[in-house]
């Protein structure tokens, strides 16, 4: 099976567990984590990885201050360990940017694992969320 469907089956799962139990916290996070995916999708479609591919660190940015601002105004510890994941993506593009002799192949697999752990720690935070903590502010 194709890595890019197993990511979007796992990306979907966090998305419909998200609005179906989660609270505002991880709806923003799985919002977030699907607009920086269908973004990076889009961006890294014919991207040449033997270099530093700006767009790409670009949309990490974006989600970097996404979820940096979840965590900020938030009440929820989660969004801690998502926000220092996405800074570590955004760090192996610098290093992408500092060191040339960092291989291609490695570099495209550190931008598209590092996702993971957010989705499966956002699918995690929404079904420990019960019926009364829904209305519940971040």
């Amino acid at each position: 099976m194709d890595h890019k469907l197993i990511y979007y089956i796992v990306l979907a799962a966090t998305v419909a567990a998200a609005f179906w139990k989660g609270a505002r916290s991880e709806k923003w996070g799985a919002v977030t984590a699907l607009a920086g995916s269908v973004a990076s999708t889009v961006t890294a479609f014919n991207a040449n990885w033997s270099g530093l591919i700006v767009q790409l660190l670009l949309v990490d940015l974006m989600v970097l201050a996404s979820f940096w601002w979840l965590a900020l105004n938030s009440r929820r510890f989660w969004p801690y360990w998502v926000t220092g994941w996405q800074l570590v993506a955004v760090l192996v593009h610098l290093q992408r940017a500092l060191f040339a002799d960092i291989l291609p192949e490695p570099y495209a697999l550190m931008t598209m694992y590092l996702a993971y752990p957010t989705l499966l720690l956002i699918l995690y935070a929404s079904m420990q969320h019960g019926p009364q903590d829904r209305s519940s502010p971040c």
